[in-house]
């Protein structure tokens, strides 16, 4: 079928998440015209916010690192980024169905309960040491060999991945490259993290209206289903027609549909697991006891989200529970939603303050984890993957920079500028 619409496009991105909307907004800043398909009916994807009751609640709780890769992009494009950080203070620590003190910094480390005085000052120095250690050697060593190389003490042990599980959303300690974790906890430790004010949508709503002001063209009327041809000759095939293009960005989310849309067969593989989460959202008439619970010896994490972020009528609350799936976790709905109840009454909420709720029973954080056996983030697909000049790849699995969202918007940026130059 040829293509029903006269126009060639310089560039068409197909998936109009963040990844998408950075890599079209930094093509049509530089006088590219561009075209971004998305078959959701909206740009944002995973970055969307929507309503309950009252509440903005995001597509499982996000935060953003603030020395990460999306913020630098994000104030580069001069979008707003407002918020607040979480509210650490009287955070505790569940471990052995026990609430301990857990203040934030390695310093106040030292007033913890969980610890023994010897544990305490070994948690604390290796905690300040770590924004000064060198990552890149253990990029190929698994994070749990390297939690075992520096603590033979079960309490420091499971204190260590349960910080790594909340910097990277990932419980794989044996499969995740430490390099990569290492990174990710050091920028959160030195940088920190917001909660958005109005969600994460005010984001994907200033990059959409920043592209379309620079005549990026908008199509959510059909799913693409393929990437044909060469370029400067492509034909990007969709439910609704085919239109041309002389260069793509597949930026359509996982692995498995950039092998679908592009032909090869390679990059799930190359990617790694997904990394998935289960989700209670809710909504609450009033904050409960505890604003910040982290688990150490099972993974789960809970957080008031709004306030401090602007997502709940002033005196109420908006708050997410989280359980941590491992990559071999079966699809246990009801497992999963059992362990988030229990965790939000173990955390201070009470039922008479739930206006609603949702239940999120298998999220997708990320849609590939950097292995040690691949070496890492250097191992991950890069931008150019699919191995067909001018057909490049983009999102949060791409590329040998950051995790979660900074990994998307990294990859993005690093491909708009790949097909600026050619």
């Amino acid at each position: 079928m040829e293509a029903t619409n006269a126009r060639t496009f310089d560039t068409a991105v197909v998936g109009a998440g963040l990844a998408g909307l950075i890599a079209a907004n930094r093509l049509a800043d530089a006088g590219r015209s561009v075209v971004v398909f998305d078959g959701l009916g909206a740009s944002g994807g995973r970055a969307r916010t929507s309503l309950l009751s009252d509440h903005l609640v995001n597509q499982g709780p996000h935060a953003l690192y603030v020395d990460g890769h999306a913020n630098r992009i994000l104030q580069r494009f001069g979008i707003p980024v407002e918020g607040g950080e979480p509210l650490t203070r009287g955070t505790r620590g569940l471990y052995d169905d026990r609430l301990h003190l857990l203040p934030a910094g390695p310093v106040s480390l030292l007033r913890t309960t969980l610890l023994s005085p010897v544990e305490k000052l070994a948690v604390g120095s290796l905690l300040a040491r770590l924004p000064r250690m060198d990552p890149d050697p253990l990029d190929e060593v698994t994070l749990a060999e390297w939690i075992d190389s520096v603590t033979r003490r079960q309490a420091v042990h499971d204190l260590l991945a349960a910080l790594m599980r909340l910097a990277t959303y990932v419980d794989c300690p044996e499969l995740l490259s430490a390099g990569a974790a290492l990174r990710q906890l050091s920028m959160a430790l030195t940088g920190g993290v917001l909660y958005l004010h109005g969600g994460w949508q005010v984001l994907v709503d200033g990059l959409t209206a920043r592209a379309e002001a620079a005549g990026v063209v908008f199509r959510f009327d059909g799913s693409v289903t393929g990437v044909l041809g060469d370029a400067p000759h492509l034909t990007i095939r969709t439910a609704v027609e085919d239109l041309s293009a002389r260069t793509a960005i597949v930026a359509a989310g996982s692995p498995g549909t950039a092998e679908r849309l592009t032909g090869v067969n390679r990059l799930v593989e190359a990617a790694g697991p997904p990394a998935r989460a289960a989700v209670l959202d809710l909504a609450l008439d009033r904050p409960p006891e505890h604003r910040f619970v982290l688990g150490i010896d099972r993974p789960v994490y809970f957080s008031v989200h709004g306030p401090p972020a602007r997502l709940a009528p002033d005196g109420q609350a908006t708050a997410s529970a989280v359980r941590y799936l491992h990559p071999d976790t079966e699809d246990a709905s009801d497992v999963s939603r059992s362990v988030l109840d229990d965790l939000a009454t173990t955390c201070g909420v009470d039922p008479e303050s739930l206006l609603a709720e949702r239940y999120l029973h298998t999220m997708t954080v990320a849609h590939g984890l950097p292995l040690a056996a691949l070496g890492g983030l250097a191992g991950r697909p890069g931008i150019d993957a699919v191995g067909r000049p001018g057909v490049l790849l983009a999102g949060d699995w791409v590329g040998p920079d950051g995790l979660l969202a900074d990994a998307a918007a990294a990859s993005a940026w690093a491909a708009a500028d790949a097909l600026l130059v050619s």
